[in-house]
């Protein structure tokens, strides 16, 4: 499975690639308004950060104005996998744009039949957001599911990509329901390295070796 941090922060990113266990990043406009820099700015520092993929999402509304957004995208960094909406226009720009050869998908997607769609179209991932499922009153994890095993039923080659997840419990289910990757933004992936009997395990080895001093070093 894929693991990605969800941020335009660079920091963050060069925080948790450190640890090895993330694959690329994922950002959208109102990540990179959050902060004072360009869209390429925040591209290619992101870039730089991790070794991975960066996922970009177009702001365009017309298909030609999205599919000149991801060509300039794609000249941004080595990496870059354009992110479009999940609507009429999106799903046009996805068709030219993947005949161009330019890894895209289709986001703010939150149907198993708006990700068949983008599968359909060859599209190099869909996301799903599972926060706003359920904040819909949906039940976002099972909808994720539900793309997932029509994904593996039908043979697509087609990436699921869980997003907008809130918190580790419904990280926890992702990797339970085998879903093929998943963003994380940097609170719910701290909240990953925590649970109480570590803590209290690594406490207890240290007072039982006491003053025993380095572990590596020579009784000489």
């Amino acid at each position: 499975m894929q693991l990605y941090i969800d941020t335009a922060s660079e920091s963050d990113a060069r925080e948790f690639a450190r640890y090895g266990f993330i694959d690329g990043v994922t950002t959208n406009p109102s990540l990179v308004a959050s902060t004072d820099s360009s869209y390429r700015t925040v591209v290619e520092t992101l870039a730089d950060a991790v070794d991975g993929p960066v996922f970009a999402q177009v702001l365009a509304e017309d298909a030609d104005g999205m599919v000149e957004q991801a060509r300039t995208y794609d000249a941004w960094a080595d990496d870059v996998v354009v992110k479009l909406p999940a609507t009429r226009a999106g799903y046009e720009a996805l068709g030219r744009i993947r005949a161009d050869g330019i890894e895209a998908g289709i986001t703010v997607l939150f149907s198993v039949t708006q990700a068949i769609l983008a599968a359909k179209n060859d599209a190099t991932f869909v996301a799903p957001y599972v926060g706003r499922l359920d904040d819909a009153g949906e039940d976002g994890l099972e909808v994720v599911a539900g793309i997932q095993t029509a994904f593996d039923e039908y043979g697509f080659e087609t990436e699921v990509l869980a997003a907008s997840v809130r918190n580790r419990r419904q990280a926890t289910a992702l990797y339970r329901a085998g879903v093929d990757a998943v963003t994380l933004p940097p609170t719910v992936l701290e909240a990953h390295f925590d649970h109480h009997k570590t803590a209290e395990g690594v406490a207890g080895f240290l007072s039982d070796w006491g003053t025993r001093g380095n572990p590596i070093e020579s009784d000489d």
